[in-house]
């Protein structure tokens, strides 16, 4: 009796195996994995659920959804071979879009063929404190955009519950521990990125972000200003050639960069960006440059994530060099950090000082803290301008 049942079980669930492929389960899948166990488990209880593919035992945890164990060598070559694939049968990403009424199409849905979408790469080493923000902005959009979190492995294991993560719950990608001014942040970048390559061909834009980024203005109008450019945004400039730059170039090792990376050739830039398709894909191909930007930093002045992704798209494509999206203050920064805006600081003078900072080219601003959700919530109206798409 207790056979029959198994075979039951096994039988019920070879639907579920047959969407499986030789490259795993998509993030999409894990998404309804997520929601299943969601619907039958108690909010903010730390389960197991385990269930069996054909012969193999995959175990799901509710708080901790990879279903796949690649190296990040694997990974990125996996990602490169469907962007191969994909050009080789013409089914690449959605064409560019040039003009502002092609994007209205677009976000309408009225263009012929998939829209394209916009990959949200969320950089994180706790949770998301802001995600009720990010959930109003997204509110509505769905089918144009995806979502990516890399977060610290252990506070996923112990805290990634739906009620801590929300609408990011089962949108995690296989994470490691990161550590400030260390290769391992760029690893985990070029991860998202790889992962969201192979995700989504529909994915056209990756928007580099952090759980203390908010949005400047509303999605509709931020579809709109990046569908509206061939370019990507991404501060990859040479920077002035002093001691800063040298004491970051030799920060590896006086000669550690050559002769891959002259001098000449090394680019400086904030760390967040949004880049299109093809500069994504710049970074998982590179084969040049990092190895030599994923050696250990022997000296203090390292910050990869400000060189190593700037250097590629800076030398292969320097047209794209067009800034970082991104605001961020630098009065009254301590140990290196940029200002932060807590509770007190929020005002609509501040929202609106920065929606037209620089004339208003920027899309996100940060650094916010958790206690600023109440008020930027109160400011919803101002941030998510009503009158726009």
């Amino acid at each position: 009796m207790l056979a029959l049942k198994r075979f039951a079980m096994d039988l019920c669930l070879l639907p579920v195996f047959l969407l499986v492929d030789w490259r795993g389960p998509s993030l999409q899948f894990q998404s309804w994995i997520g929601e299943t166990e969601s619907a039958t488990t108690d909010a903010g209880v730390h389960s197991r659920a385990q269930h069996s593919f054909g012969s193999e035992n995959v175990q799901l945890e509710r708080d901790y959804l990879f279903l796949h164990n690649w190296s990040d060598d694997e990974l990125l070559q996996r990602a490169e071979e469907m962007e191969l694939q994909l050009q080789l049968q013409g089914e690449g990403a959605p064409s560019s879009i040039s003009d502002h009424d092609s994007a209205t199409d677009k976000l309408n849905g009225g263009a012929r063929g998939m829209p394209s979408k916009i990959a949200f790469l969320f950089l994180t080493t706790t949770g998301l404190a802001l995600e009720p923000l990010w959930r109003r902005f997204f509110q509505g959009h769905e089918g144009l955009y995806n979502l990516y979190v890399h977060s610290d492995p252990s506070w996923l294991r112990y805290h990634g519950s739906h009620r801590n993560l929300g609408m990011f719950w089962g949108r995690t990608v296989p994470s490691a521990v990161t550590h400030r001014s260390d290769p391992d942040v760029v690893a985990a970048e070029r991860r998202l990125i790889a992962n969201a390559l192979q995700d989504d061909r529909s994915n056209e834009w990756f928007v580099l972000v952090s759980d203390t980024c908010i949005p400047l203005l509303s999605f509709g109008s931020m579809y709109l200003r990046l569908n509206a450019t061939s370019s990507s945004f991404i501060d990859c400039g040479k920077g002035a050639p002093g001691p800063m730059m040298m004491s970051r170039y030799r920060a590896r090792g006086d000669q550690a960069m050559l002769p891959e990376v002259p001098f000449s050739e090394f680019r400086l830039g904030l760390q967040f960006f949004a880049i299109r398709r093809r500069h994504a894909v710049m970074v998982i191909r590179d084969r040049k440059y990092w190895p030599k930007f994923n050696q250990p930093c022997v000296r203090p002045a390292c910050y990869p994530d400000e060189h190593y992704i700037q250097t590629v798209i800076g030398n292969l494509d320097e047209p794209a060099c067009q800034g970082t999206p991104t605001f961020v203050s630098w009065n009254g920064s301590k140990g290196g950090h940029p200002q932060s805006f807590g509770r007190e600081d929020i005002t609509p003078n501040l929202i609106q000082a920065l929606q037209a900072s620089q004339n208003g080219r920027f899309l996100f601003a940060r650094k916010f803290k958790r206690d600023a959700l109440e008020p930027l919530l109160a400011l919803d109206d101002l941030l998510f301008d009503r009158s726009n798409p």
